[in-house]
């Protein structure tokens, strides 16, 4: 498998007021990773911490990603901060932005996504878009619908297993439904019951397995699930761990 690590990983240490993103890149190369996902909400708001993300991940041969928590669209019209996710990717040297499709004007859609595909073009950043957790802007049926006509090398799908789970929709019928369009994997763990995510892939009601099975493994999949843990060394074994186990299921 093609393996990123989200930072989320370390969820528990950025508790921490002096723990950042900065602060993981080094185990996230020493535990074999050769793409990092930052996430905007780590960030502490200086341009120096940008930089530093952005040379530091390239002295350590890091391929970055970048997640921010906002969607393409917000009521029919395209985020007007578009822009400034893009330029945020570019600080830090991100190749590829993950954010929510949101909701979407069919009757504008079109001229937008031109719009989407020349800033795409011209910052040399690709976009993914992510299933959130609801029907209406969540579903495989939404997403198929979307990218079968607006999809292209550039844009594709952020194929979250978890988020399928939270309005009962399979996540096995769901990634043979939009498999075509799926460029990257968000790979996490949720118990249904509770609508909750876990701690690592271990436990929990997502058949990750039947799930990989399916998909080109060149496609990038993310681990993106928060370990418990005091440590980065304890996240990194927790990680292997996980890593190991997953692979072995694929045998």
């Amino acid at each position: 498998m093609n393996w990123v690590l989200n930072t989320i990983a370390y969820g528990d240490l950025v508790k921490n007021d002096n723990f950042g993103q900065l602060d993981m890149l080094q185990s996230i190369h020493e535990t074999g990773f050769q793409t990092v996902e930052l996430r905007s909400e780590y960030f502490d708001g200086s341009e120096e911490e940008l930089r530093d993300l952005k040379t530091t991940s390239r002295d350590l041969g890091l391929k970055v990603f970048l997640s921010i928590p906002a969607p393409l669209f917000e009521a029919g019209k395209l985020n007007a901060k578009l822009d400034e996710f893009l330029a945020l990717a570019q600080a830090v040297g991100a190749v590829q932005l993950k954010i929510n499709l949101g909701r979407y004007d069919p009757a504008t859609v079109a001229d937008d996504m031109v719009v989407v595909n020349d800033k795409i073009a011209t910052t040399g950043v690709v976009i993914v878009l992510e299933n959130d957790n609801t029907p209406e802007m969540g579903s495989s049926d939404y997403f198929k619908g979307f990218l079968e006509t607006y999809g292209n090398d550039q844009v594709g799908m952020c194929f979250d297993v978890g988020n399928f789970l939270f309005f009962q929709e399979d996540p096995v019928e769901a990634v043979k439904n939009v498999l075509p369009y799926i460029h990257y994997m968000h790979l996490k763990q949720v118990e249904e019951a509770t609508q909750a995510s876990l701690a690592g892939l271990s436990v929990g009601d997502v058949d990750i397995t039947s799930i990989l099975k399916l998909v080109d493994p060149a496609i990038p999949v993310a681990v993106e699930c928060q370990y418990l843990a005091s440590d980065v060394d304890e996240v990194a074994e927790q990680v292997k761990t996980d890593l190991s186990n997953t692979e072995a299921s694929l045998d």
